[in-house]
């Protein structure tokens, strides 16, 4: 019994010790904090980046750094550094990359401390995106500037998406949860019978989310906003309610905002 008690009290005092290395370890590590002024931007937007340093560290710098995802491999790059100041904050203006991207603060080590890190802030900067001669698209490429420029109530049309002479035709664009607007301007060619009459439609995945009744000799600006993080694609079609005539429906320099994870 008293071999086991004094096992009991020899791993007792090898415990302490090693928890008071543990706290001592934590405590030479440098803690950043990070505060960005907004997650949701247009492109070219500054964004302020804030926080502190502990424990301070006056006069040193901290990186602001973003994942690189693609060039090189997963990997953090630097692309601006902040002074920190007497009390240990920092505050430093950068314009954001475009599409989605991670972003941390991060402290090298430097007077007996450990480097420490922030953690991350994902912040999507948004740009409009053509949705002709896109990669985005997963099918119905053959409708898009199918036929030349077009048309469309007397008014020249160069890049759109548009069906056949019987608004036949559908094509799916890929959005990965990261585009929150669509606009398109919707018509029918000139081409189209003057009793010309169809329904187009936008679908986001599944869901019908815009239906309109196009005639000829009108065109119909689009401004749809999507719910960005519960869509994954979009889609256009169209149905003639008139089959016995030729009817050529037309969505105009159609584009989407989006903040595409960052690939360069």
């Amino acid at each position: 019994m008293r071999t086991f008690i004094a096992l009991l009290s020899a791993i007792a005092l090898a415990i302490v010790p090693a928890a008071l290395l543990s706290e001592a370890q934590a405590a030479s590590r440098y803690s950043v904090s990070l505060h960005v002024s907004k997650t949701e931007i247009a492109h070219g937007t500054s964004v302020v980046f804030s926080g502190k340093v502990s424990p301070a560290a006056k006069g040193s710098t901290v990186s602001i750094q973003y994942f690189d995802v693609d060039q090189g491999g997963n990997r953090w790059r630097t692309i601006d550094h902040a002074t920190v100041k007497s009390d240990g904050t920092y505050a430093r203006s950068i314009v954001a990359r475009d599409g989605s991207t991670s972003y941390r603060v991060f402290k090298f080590a430097g007077s007996g401390l450990s480097s420490g890190a922030s953690p991350s802030v994902l912040i999507r900067a948004y740009s409009w995106q053509t949705m002709y001669f896109s990669d985005l698209i997963r099918y119905g490429e053959q409708y898009v500037d199918q036929y030349g420029p077009q048309t469309v109530a007397g008014v020249p049309v160069e890049h759109y998406w548009a069906t056949t002479s019987t608004a036949a035709g559908a094509s799916r664009w890929s959005t990965t949860g990261t585009c929150k607007r669509l606009r398109a301007d919707v018509g029918l060619d000139d081409r189209s019978d003057a009793g010309a009459d169809s329904q187009f439609r936008i679908h986001a995945d599944a869901d019908v989310v815009y239906s309109l009744r196009v005639k000829k000799g009108t065109i119909v600006p689009v401004d749809l906003p999507l719910d960005r993080a519960n869509t994954i694609s979009v889609k256009f079609s169209a149905e003639a309610r008139n089959d016995l005539v030729p009817v050529y429906v037309v969505a105009a320099n159609p584009r989407m905002y989006c903040a595409f994870p960052e690939d360069d």
